[in-house]
C-alpha cells in the first residue's frame, strides 16, 4: 500500500506542478490578451484619426483643385485680354507712325508756304 501511496503522491505532485504551470500560462496569456485588446483599441483610435485626417486632406485637395481650375480659367481670360490689348497697342502705334509721317509732310508744306510767302513779301 505504501507503494500505492507513493505512486499517488508522485502523480499528485506531478499533476499539481502541471496545474501550476497551466495556471501561470493562463495568467500570462490573459495578460497578453488584455494587452492585445488595449492595443487594438489604441489602433482603432489611431485609424479613426488617420481616416479623419485623410478625409480632411481629400476635402482640402478638392478645394485646391477647384481654386486652381478657377485661377486657370481667369488666367486664360486675362491672357486673351492681354492679347487684345497688345493688338490694340500695335494699331495705336501704327496710327501714331502714320500721324507722325503726316505731320512731317504738313511741316514740309508749311515751310514751303512760308518760304514762298517770304519770297513774295521780300520782293
Amino acid at each position: 500500500m505504501t507503494n500505492d501511496f507513493e505512486v499517488f503522491a508522485q502523480w499528485r505532485d506531478n499533476i499539481e506542478a502541471r496545474v501550476s504551470t497551466l495556471e501561470a500560462t493562463v495568467e500570462a496569456e490573459a495578460r497578453v490578451r488584455a494587452q492585445m485588446d488595449n492595443d487594438m483599441g489604441d489602433l482603432k483610435v489611431e485609424f479613426r484619426a488617420q481616416r479623419r485626417m485623410l478625409q480632411a486632406l481629400a476635402e482640402t485637395q478638392s478645394e485646391h483643385t477647384a481654386t486652381l481650375a478657377d485661377h486657370t480659367a481667369r488666367l486664360i481670360s486675362l491672357e486673351a485680354g492681354q492679347a487684345k490689348l497688345e493688338a490694340g497697342q500695335a494699331k495705336l502705334e501704327a496710327g501714331q507712325a502714320k500721324l507722325e509721317a503726316g505731320m512731317t509732310t504738313v511741316l514740309d508744306g508749311v515751310q514751303t508756304i512760308i518760304g514762298l510767302l517770304d519770297r513774295e513779301l521780300g520782293d
